[in-house]
């Protein structure tokens, strides 16, 4: 079974549960006199079961929406979007408190954050279910909070910490907490979430114990790097990415294979799935440059040409315009190939009537890969780094059996091999929503500012390691903002 998203039940779950707080506007909106205690929920484990299911709906609204496409375009190697809407005032480092981008990041993981945090308070009193079943519950709604939050965190900086639901409206105002009681609480939940999550998952699309070591690598290397600077947390994202390394999982001989897929593959640790019809993923209107302005990721002619010879992560992965077989040509630039659905184009389809159910890489195994050199360097040089990179760089020969395409690393320094690992991430991982963390965790913002120049309204500065703070959370929880953009 796959867990696909969404259904109908999960929907009506979702509105149920999202009762509590997804922002303090709504309260201020609606004025309840009572909050519904999750007690009147949940009994069996098909209540929860079906709560869970809604919260993964949620979580996957943290992937391919507005706040992603806007949060990734950011990097150096993207190109200036097809879209004029917030997209080119993003791109140009102006953004705005009213962007729905800025709204929805902060408002989809603190969704996600209550419906978990009325999941848990449940079980605490909870009689009618087994104790090995409460755990099962606990490891997995934990893993989903702890994701929502690790991407709050790493936008905003410190934010309000909730652990428990909303009880009344006294309890909506509370101030930020640092970013490192937050780390704390991440850590901890995916380190519960390992401890009791099953070695495989019973539906695909569900987090097990590799899902938690794999997140674990990424927090650790996270928090390793701009701006926590915990530095003996590289080790621990070596010793987590390894056991994933280690575990049930093997890279495909390649890369395009990794793509354009409705189920998992051997490399697939975590991946959203959708319901054909449905739902879809919206990375082929974001990079598929059509002149219906959706097109927001779009790569820049210095990053086609950084590519190592015989890359299929460029010669497949980056197309050059679209010719359908009638001789019509539909794409008239270089494009992003990896969620790109041909007979779409072909039909010379409309973004409004494209749907693609290509599942989308939440975690998948090269990034672990990735993850181990670039820690295995910071802690002791590159010598027992060049493994793990040369691993990724042979699968994406032209020709495997020419060394000559993506040659394999060697005689670096160590600044080197630094340089090389964040190329690599770039060539491996584009569109993935990985490039605006990148960017922060190495403080490498000012490359942004050498791509782009004179077309950034506003500087590059200390103030882009966070986001500015939405509106209504200013206004309604009297919280202060963050740095302003220009200052």
């Amino acid at each position: 079974m796959k867990l696909r998203i969404l259904t109908i039940y999960n929907l009506l779950i979702f509105a149920l549960l999202s009762i509590s707080i997804a922002s303090c506007d709504d309260i201020l909106e609606e004025d309840p006199k009572t909050f519904i205690s999750p007690d009147n929920f949940f009994n069996t484990v098909d209540d929860y079961e079906a709560a869970i299911k809604g919260v993964y709906g949620i979580t996957h609204n943290l992937f391919g929406g507005r706040q992603t496409e806007l949060k990734e375009l950011f990097a150096d190697f993207y190109d200036q979007p097809e879209s004029a809407e917030q997209g080119t005032d993003m791109w140009r480092n102006n953004p705005g408190n009213n962007f729905w981008a800025i709204r929805q990041g902060w408002s989809v993981p603190y969704q996600v954050i209550s419906n978990a945090n009325q999941i848990l308070a449940s079980l605490e009193g909870n009689t009618t279910i087994s104790v090995a079943n409460k755990n099962s519950i606990e490891a997995e709604t934990k893993f989903l909070r702890a994701y929502a939050y690790f991407q709050l965190v790493q936008l905003y900086g410190d934010a309000p910490l909730r652990t428990t639901p909303v009880g009344s409206v006294n309890d909506v105002q509370i101030d930020r907490t640092s970013q490192s009681e937050i780390y704390d609480l991440i850590l901890q939940d995916l380190i519960d979430a390992e401890s009791g999550l099953p070695n495989t998952s019973e539906q695909e699309g569900r987090v097990n114990t590799y899902v938690a070591k794999a997140l674990l690598a990424r927090v650790y290397l996270t928090t390793a790097g701009n701006p926590m600077g915990i530095t003996q947390n590289y080790q621990l994202a070596l010793n987590k990415a390894n056991e994933v390394i280690n575990g049930p999982y093997s890279l495909l001989d390649n890369f395009a294979d990794v793509f354009k897929n409705t189920s998992y593959t051997s490399e697939s640790i975590w991946e959203i799935l959708y319901l054909d019809g449905v739902t879809s993923n919206g990375k082929h209107n974001q990079t598929a440059p059509t002149g219906n302005q959706t097109a927001l990721l779009l790569p820049t002619t210095d990053f086609i040409n950084s590519f190592p010879n015989g890359d299929s992560r460029s010669s497949w992965g980056i197309q050059d315009g679209f010719t359908t077989s009638g001789g019509s040509v539909f794409i008239s630039r270089t494009y992003f190939n990896k969620f790109i659905d041909e007979s779409k184009l072909e039909q010379e389809l409309p973004p409004a009537a494209t749907q693609t159910d290509y599942s989308f890489p939440i975690i998948r195994l090269a990034e672990m890969y990735l993850i181990a050199a670039e820690a295995e360097n910071e802690i002791n040089g590159p010598d027992n780094a060049y493994p793990y990179i040369n691993e990724i760089r042979s699968r994406a020969r032209n020709d495997e059996n020419d060394l000559t395409h993506v040659p394999d690393l060697s005689g670096l320094t160590q600044e080197e091999f630094r340089t090389a690992v964040l190329n690599e991430r770039k060539w491996e991982l584009y569109t993935e929503e990985h490039a605006w963390f990148d960017l922060k965790r190495t403080n490498t913002f000012n490359s942004v500012q050498d791509a782009r120049g004179v077309e950034l309204n506003v500087p590059i500065g200390s103030y882009n390691t966070t986001w500015i703070l939405p509106d209504f959370e200013i206004l309604n929880n009297n919280i202060p903002d963050n740095p302003p953009y220009g200052g």
